[in-house]
């Protein structure tokens, strides 16, 4: 099954495959759910999360008051989500990311996580016009981390027997080109499995205070550049 060069339309029979076998595996990890929450301002309350697949996070956000609202192409996904957590099925969109049925605007935040990492260049840029287009404030891409070279090598070896493993890494520059595009002002904060004192050191101690993990973030900066598995790119739309 091939995931890359997705076209808008495509691969959703795959993805609704796919998402049978790995949905419950993929609700047990919420760190991005406290790193998007810990980067939201005070005034931030309405959020979109694109490509959600297991819609852990928007879970999570909407348990934490976060007016989060999440959405997916594949119609499995979002069955099963909706049977996972029927008390958020209002919440709950089947659509495609290249053209959403949102309003201009409608959304504070915007963001996802490992989704830019199926496309090339020239959809990626469809794809952050249209999520800017919904987006009022801020827009949020995670990408996989190409500085990591030993996480990079580890899904290049794994791809070979499953493609779910094939998936685009990305560099800052190329995020800062792709970004730079919709957004004026873009930063990007590694995230994921660093050293002793990062934000995961603390959600593995059962801390997950927004304020507490935003402190963390600005303090460490890009000191685990190298070390993290993936860049959460931050960028205020045009």
């Amino acid at each position: 099954m091939q995931l890359r060069n997705l076209e808008p339309s495509s691969s959703s029979k795959d993805w609704d495959h796919k998402w049978a076998d790995i949905f419950s595996h993929y609700q047990q990890d919420l760190r991005h759910a406290y790193y998007i929450h810990a980067m939201l301002d005070a005034e931030e309350n309405h959020v979109l999360e694109l490509g959600a697949g297991s819609f852990r996070d928007m879970a999570e956000l909407r348990r934490r008051g976060i007016d989060c609202e999440g959405m997916d192409f594949s119609p499995e996904s979002v069955r099963l989500a909706r049977k996972q957590f029927p008390e958020f099925s209002k919440a709950i969109h089947q659509m495609s990311a290249f053209e959403m049925s949102f309003d201009d605007k409608a959304f504070d935040v915007s963001y996802h996580n490992g989704f830019w990492v199926l496309f090339e260049d020239s959809q990626i840029q469809t794809l952050a016009a249209e999520q800017a287009r919904v987006t009022r404030h801020k827009l949020i891409a995670t990408v996989h981390n190409a500085h990591n070279k030993q996480f990079l090598e580890y899904f290049d070896r794994l791809k070979v027997s499953d493609p779910l493993y094939d998936i685009r890494f990305f560099e800052m520059d190329e995020i800062f080109d792709l970004l730079r595009q919709v957004c004026r002002d873009v930063m990007i904060v590694p995230v994921g499995k660093g050293k002793k004192h990062h934000e995961d050191f603390l959600i593995k101690s059962g801390i997950t205070d927004p304020r507490t993990l935003r402190a963390c973030f600005d303090e460490s900066g890009l000191s685990y550049l190298e070390s993290s598995e993936r860049l959460m790119c931050i960028g205020t739309v045009r």
